[in-house]
């Protein structure tokens, strides 16, 4: 599984980002590229500790195997439901939303390795190593969601 703190791994999310145009168009979903990359965005700051989601009090996403499965093997899916503080509201432009998110993903992956970081609203405490999963897996699954 890749990692947003892998330096080869971030490379290549943002090479797919790069890839993206304002005119890329979805393959499912409602988020336009803008309002993807705006959800990026308020996802790399509550990584980051900036932004506060309140949990979601679901104990079995936090406990193991459930946990585990869900941030190394299985695929994030289609439609999951997003917490309404991740949701975009209004986008700024595309050019400014790619530019502040690949400015968080940097952040994110040159930052602290060992430890704890802060809490997930579905999967609670997690380690920075989990956050870096998550976050890739999290970039990866909305660049597909846009055939990046």
């Amino acid at each position: 599984m890749g990692s947003i703190l892998n330096e080869s791994d971030r490379s290549e999310i943002v090479s797919r980002m790069a890839s993206l145009s304002v005119s890329s168009t979805r393959r499912w979903g409602s988020m336009e590229i803008s309002d993807m990359l705006k959800h990026l965005n308020l996802s790399a700051r509550m990584t980051l500790g900036e932004l506060t989601v309140p949990s979601v009090n679901k104990r079995a996403f936090q406990m193991f195997p459930l946990k585990h499965l869900i941030l190394y093997v299985f695929p994030f899916p289609k439609g999951a439901p997003t917490a309404p503080e991740l949701k975009p509201g209004d986008a700024a432009t595309f050019e400014q939303e790619r530019a502040a998110l690949l400015k968080l993903l940097e952040r994110i992956g040159t930052g602290p390795r060992d430890g704890a970081g802060p809490a997930h609203p579905l999967f609670g405490p997690l380690t920075w190593r989990e956050w870096g999963v998550a976050t890739y897996k999290h970039a990866d699954h909305h660049l597909k969601q846009f055939g990046a």
